[in-house]
């Protein structure tokens, strides 16, 4: 079992990711590093809920499954599945290399910041 109050050092690392996408945009980065950076908050804030209520840390990268997973939880969280999905896709195929490397637009990037924003909003709201 994860000491509960680790959660919020969880928070603070999700909060460095999504200011770091925002630095990344702001200085004309890769916008798919950026949205990498979007998931990884993502992933972070659920990682962080999970283990506020759990008590443990839950493995895995997939945003879908980690939502169903806090959906156990709040039902509430069934909103953010499609858009789970959509920042999913910017996990893996914007870290390697691809032969047919995928092409991210700015409206993509700020839609992943939205997501970001409105999950880390949502989690920090239902710990509360």
């Amino acid at each position: 079992m994860v000491d509960s109050k680790i959660y919020r050092e969880w928070f603070i690392m999700a909060k460095k990711d999504l200011t770091s996408s925002k630095i990344l945009f702001e200085h004309d980065a890769d916008y798919g590093i950026v949205c990498f950076h979007c998931q990884q908050t993502i992933e972070k804030y659920f990682k962080g809920y999970l283990i506020c209520k759990a008590g443990e840390l839950v493995e895995g990268h997939n945003l879908v499954k980690l939502c169903k997973k806090v959906m156990q939880y709040d039902k509430s969280f069934k909103l953010f599945i499609k858009e789970c999905a959509f920042v999913n896709t910017f996990y893996i195929e914007t870290r390697y290399p691809e032969e047919d490397p995928l092409i991210v637009s700015g409206e993509e990037v700020e839609e992943c910041f939205r997501i970001a924003h409105s999950i880390g909003d949502k989690v920090e709201e239902a710990i509360k």
